[in-house]
């Protein structure tokens, strides 16, 4: 992957796109990985469980991709709480690059398997959740192979399920069909599911177990309970993207008869791809775009190798190189820049305080060629101090070969050796952009270690080095980070740990959480004071960590140090910075530390450069900790650049957090510029796919210069804030079993737009606060005028039929989801929906909604973020008829948004009801209208 351009924008983040994916080479796909997190108890028989399941979805891949594509080589990585005889050494795997990841259940999704996607068609998905309970029984689903495959389409080729879900506004289980006969329209009620046959099935109360029941607002549609069950009845061929576990159901949709595809349902496949079918998707992904991949109709055997990888006993298999540029750029007196004293402090605390005991560490150093600083070695207290002592001795010189010094590291036989799987810490302030003799370029290390199966986390000091290193660590699957001259240790604390990532992690209740961090610069007089809040799910070893920079010499005088604990018990405490604790102090305040708000207060009596306050703790006993992550989604596809956080309680979504990213950011006039502050939001609009998931996301947009962009999210919990538990807990307690849908197969529940249902159970959180790094990204040139277009509206609604009704939506922003107003919206209304979808919507039969249709209410944009709502004149439209909706944005520039999704309702309508037939068949008349609803075993066919 190279450069990626936005206009005359060049971005580049440290997301590793699809590098570290299994590779797909003569239609089969090699190093897929599947990780067992270390929560999950050890059992050898869920190897055998995997093999059987992986034999199911190759053999059903291969027939889905129409003989194109199979898993040929499928890597198990063990946590290393599992001691398994037969595994192997790590290679490149971990947990946080894998693409299936065994884990314990989502609160939202029980036992039911789920992709994290984004909102951008063709765009691949970050990872698949399963469960052990899935892989033990998950009949309830039918065919394992179907669906995983079905969940791997989202994952590798960007698509999306083609049925609705029950009670979900956006993606209904039940929509509204028009048809057109002598006698007029005609509308019927029929379940949601792109399929290419007769649909046979019955509907049930997912809650009760009996007979459905019509929806209370008198739209004509049975209410959120209600689930249609396909029946193996049914001879549908087509889409595995719709009802999977269908015997005769073995193939995506596309635009041809025999698997025809439906673009008018309301589906996630039709909202997010504009009506394209799933085929037509997927045939545009680089695995088979451009004939790659053809049909191989000879292949008998599609049962993948499994090779067995990690565990306790290959823990430590993987090395790590640090790469450390000593050329003279280090050091400039004449701009007061000193870089090379911060970086030895950052180097020597990493191996001394963060890296795991026993990690196996190497270093060498780069100017302009390369020279061994020591071997890889086991890091302990035996060889601490050698390795303190080379970093200590650093001497500068000369110019910069940053290829030459990783060519060095990844070959040399003290250090890497040429072996593959390990990860280089590169850190730079240079451009390798002299004429260095001998010197590997960057863009054939790059190769190199790509070959090597080398990841590389780059940390660029200060403004000026190499643009080409984010290219490498993305390239390489690994990350990148930028710390500003001056800025303190906490930057270069950030970079590091991000790097222990891909070291095998420990259980969720032995991991530190970060509750807080900031960086303080000297000020004669002030005292450095601030509070940080301690909530009920942590406490134990709860540790304050002060980390103390000074560019001449060792401190002089006692720093004094204050703990306050919520009951206001002091701890007071004393640090003299020096050589040997190398500015870091460090002290476990409480191993049982008392919920609430603590205070601290630091008194300075001498100058430093930066002093940076870390708190860290880790859950309490028997209690899940909240915890957060922070990362940049890139999307190459349509380039738009995305701050995402992830906020859980174990696997539980906490929601109504407030979680705002703060971007450090260059300025062309060299003036010095606050973080930016951007508030990400969980609502389901915009950037964000799924509401009440847990996960905050909203597009970056503000570029104020070319230069590095540095991302740190900030999470804060209140009053407000809930952990979303889940329905499946509210319905076990009523019917005794965790499912997240009745024991038959069918529709998962959850989630279509939004994770929380009427019966949701919700507990509060409390105040809590949480940090985490998202990496870096860099501008390379600016774009010229306005091009960004406002986001796509994703949840139009209508409500309140039969008289005057409701429409409303989220707003989006003048730049995609922006806080920012557009400029205006277009709203349109026909009789069918295939009038205003895509190009139908400028072209087709469909009239603009004006401010002469609206009972209260104006058409005025309201702010990017915020909820837009109407009531409309149900006397305005045609009494008894089926009307749909749609809505475009438009900004300042001319740019326009993509169609919303379509919405529908029956203005103004007057219903009778009557009981079903003896055929099993209901009716809900409306005057001259019928809606048929379907019952036990009722036949449907889509047309």
């Amino acid at each position: 992957m190279g450069t990626v351009y936005i206009g005359l924008l060049a971005v580049l983040s440290l997301a590793a796109g699809s590098w570290g994916k299994a590779v797909l080479n003569d239609n089969k796909y090699t190093d897929f990985v599947i990780a067992i997190s270390p929560d999950i108890p050890q059992d050898n028989t869920l190897i055998d469980d995997i093999q059987s399941m992986m034999n199911d979805a190759s053999r059903v891949l291969y027939k889905a991709s129409r003989n194109r594509a199979y898993f040929k080589k499928v890597k198990v990585l063990l946590p290393k709480t599992w001691n398994y005889a037969s595994a192997v050494p790590i290679e490149d795997e971990s947990f946080e690059t894998s693409e299936f990841r065994v884990d314990l259940p989502n609160s939202a999704y029980g036992d039911a398997p789920y992709t994290m996607k984004g909102t951008e068609c063709g765009v691949p998905g970050k990872y698949t959740h399963i469960t052990t309970g899935y892989i033990k029984d998950g009949s309830q689903w039918g065919d394992k192979g179907k669906t995983l495959v079905h969940e791997f389409a989202k994952l590798r080729w960007g698509v999306y399920e083609e049925h609705g879900y029950p009670g979900d506004e956006q993606f209904p289980m039940y929509v509204l069909k028009t048809s057109w006969t002598a006698a007029g329209q005609r509308i019927s009620v029929v379940p949601n599911y792109c399929v290419n046959a007769e649909l046979r099935g019955y509907e049930q109360d997912m809650v009760t177990g009996q007979a459905c029941k019509a929806d209370p607002s008198g739209s004509g549609l049975p209410d959120g309970n209600c689930v249609f069950y396909p029946t193996q009845d049914t001879q549908a061929t087509s889409s595995i993207m719709s009802i999977p576990f269908l015997t005769t159901n073995n193939d995506f949709c596309d635009d041809l008869e025999e698997f025809i595809h439906n673009d008018e349902l309301p589906t996630k496949q039709n909202l997010y791809c504009n009506g394209r079918s799933t085929w037509d998707v997927i045939t545009d992904h680089p695995d088979f775009a451009n004939n790659n991949n053809p049909a191989d109709n000879t292949v008998t055997n599609t049962d993948p190798e499994l090779i067995i990888i990690g565990g306790e006993t290959n823990a430590a298999s993987m090395s790590y190189v640090m790469v450390l540029d000593i050329s003279k750029s280090m050091v400039d007196d004449n701009l007061g820049i000193n870089r090379l004293v911060p970086m030895q402090d950052a180097a020597k605390r990493f191996i001394s305080y963060d890296l795991e005991e026993g990690t196996p560490l190497g270093m060498s150093f780069f100017s302009d060629g390369p020279r061994p600083g020591f071997k890889v070695q086991p890091v302990n207290d035996n060889t601490r101090s050698g390795m303190i002592k080379v970093i200590d001795d650093i001497k500068l010189s000369g110019r910069t070969c940053i290829g030459g010094g990783l060519q060095f590291a990844m070959d040399y036989n003290e250090l890497l050796n040429k072996t593959q799987g390990n990860v280089i810490i590169l850190m730079t302030d240079g451009k390798q952009d002299q004429p260095v003799a001998n010197c590997m370029t960057l863009k054939d290390a790059t190769a190199l270690a790509v070959s090597r199966k080398t990841r590389v986390i780059t940390i660029a000091l200060g403004p000026d080095a190499d643009p080409e290193i984010e290219d490498l660590a993305r390239e390489t699957g690994g990350k990148s980070y930028y710390v500003e001259d001056n800025s303190g240790p906490g930057g270069f604390g950030d970079a590091l740990s991000g790097s222990t990532t891909y070291q095998p992690s420990d259980t969720m209740g032995n991991t530190s959480v970060v509750i807080y961090q900031h960086d303080w610069t000297y000020d004669a007089d002030k005292d450095i004071k601030d509070k940080f809040e301690v909530d009920k799910t942590i406490g134990r070893q709860l540790t304050f960590k002060l980390e103390v920079t000074r560019l001449k010499g060792n401190c002089a005088k006692n720093m004094n140090i204050t703990i306050v604990n919520p009951e206001g018990a002091r701890t007071d405490l004393q640090f003299m910075c020096n050589k040997e604790n190398f500015g870091i102090f460090t002290v476990s305040v409480s191993d049982d530390a008392l919920s609430g708000m603590w205070h601290y207060v630091i008194k300075t009596p001498e100058q430093f450069e930066s002093v940076a306050v870390t708190i860290t703790s880790k859950a309490r006993e028997g209690v899940e900790p909240i915890r957060s992550k922070c990362w940049l989604e890139q999307d190459t596809e349509s380039l738009k650049l995305a701050a995402m956080a992830e906020v859980m309680q174990g696997n539980m979504p906490v929601i109504g957090a407030v979680v705002n990213a703060y971007i450090e950011r260059p300025s062309d006039t060299g003036e010095i510029l606050p973080p930016m502050t951007l508030e990400l939001l969980d609502n389901g609009a915009g950037a964000d796919s799924i509401q009440n998931d847990g996960i905050y996301t909203r597009y970056f947009t503000k570029y104020t210069g070319k230069g590095r962009y540095s991302v740190k999210c900030q999470v804060a919990g209140n009053n407000g804030t809930q952990v979303n538990e889940g329905f499946i807990q509210s319905r076990e307690k009523r019917m005794g079993a965790l499912k997240s849908l009745p024991e038959k197969p069918g529709t998962p529940v959850c989630c279509g737009s939004n994770t929380l249902r009427p019966d949701s159970v919700l507990s509060s959180t409390g105040n809590f606060t949480r940090q985490a790094a998202g990496g870096s990204f860099q501008i390379l040139d600016l774009p010229v005028g306005d091009t960004l277009p406002p986001s796509r509206i994703t949840d139009l609604k209508t409500g309140s039929p039969c008289g005057n009704f409701f429409l409303g939506f989220t707003s989006p922003g003048d730049d995609l989801d922006s806080v920012d107003k557009v400029k205006s919206y277009t709203i349109k209304f026909a009789t069918t929906p295939g009038n205003l979808t895509g190009q139908n919507f400028d072209t087709g039969v469909n009239t603009v909604l004006d401010q002469s249709y609206v009972v209260s209410g104006t058409l005025d944009p309201v702010a990017g973020g915020s909820n837009f709502g109407l009531m409309l004149n149900a006397a305005k439209f045609a009494e008894d008829s089926l009307v749909f909706f749609a809505v475009v944005s438009e900004d300042e520039a001319g740019n326009k948004s993509p169609v919303s999704n379509v919405a529908n309702v029956i203005p103004d309508c007057k219903f009778q009801r009557l009981e079903a037939d003896g055929n099993g068949v209901g009716e809900v008349r409306v005057s001259a209208l019928v809606l048929l609803v379907s019952s036990v075993f009722t036949l449907i066919r889509f047309l």
